[in-house]
């Protein structure tokens, strides 16, 4: 039986193929809690290196070495010359978990934290979202509701809630959500009030509730 070799046609159709997904491969997407403990490792190091190891101040800073525990909410941050990502860590320096926004960029193979890292700005999610999100709250608080009168209320908010502004959002100091306050209008009356969320998935969510 004859062996036929294959055309250049079908070889070049089969590399064509294969590009993407060695694209893919290629391109990072948020590091792993490891590769963040390392990144963050490398930067508190760094700041320490100057003093020595008998330091006093040094040996109280390697007391409270931050340990990451969680990243969560990691966006993409637009117009990097190289692949960054901002995300929500949880983080154990002392007696309680504390959440701030870091950001981690990938270069040369591995991920690294830019020095400066305070005054990063806290992501907004877009308004129209947020007017799906209030609405789900209205529909779930409704189903919760015994009383016919309120759940007749919540459901017609459920409809017609329109958001009109979503602002002074900021790393929420009890849970790694992103805090807003929330301005809509139901019924005719615009009122005010704050919402937690998350990102899951590159999509904004609700954040769960926190238990009290």
């Amino acid at each position: 039986m004859t062996r036929h070799r294959p055309t250049l046609r079908r070889i070049a159709l089969t590399t064509l193929a294969l590009l993407p997904l060695a694209a893919s491969a290629a391109t990072p997407g948020i590091p792993t809690l490891a590769q963040a403990q390392s990144a963050m490792d490398a930067l508190f190091d760094a700041a320490l290196a100057d003093r020595p190891a008998t330091d006093s101040s040094r040996m109280v800073a390697e007391a409270f070495r931050p340990r990451l525990l969680a990243l969560s909410s990691c966006m993409p941050h637009s117009g990097a010359a190289i692949p960054t990502v901002d995300c929500i860590t949880t983080a154990q320096a002392g007696p309680e978990p504390v959440y701030r926004l870091l950001r981690f960029t990938h270069a040369e193979g591995h991920w690294t934290m830019p020095i400066e890292q305070r005054h990063l700005p806290v992501p907004v999610p877009p308004t129209d979202r947020v007017q799906v999100l209030l609405r789900e709250t209205f529909i779930a608080r409704a189903a919760q509701e015994a009383d016919a009168g309120a759940r007749a209320d919540l459901a017609q908010a459920a409809r017609t809630a329109d958001v009109v502004g979503v602002d002074a959002c900021d790393i929420g100091e009890d849970a790694p959500v992103i805090e807003c306050q929330v301005s809509a209008r139901v019924a005719g009356e615009q009122g005010r009030q704050p919402m937690a969320f998350i990102r899951v998935d590159g999509q904004w969510q609700n954040a769960p509730a926190t238990p009290q």
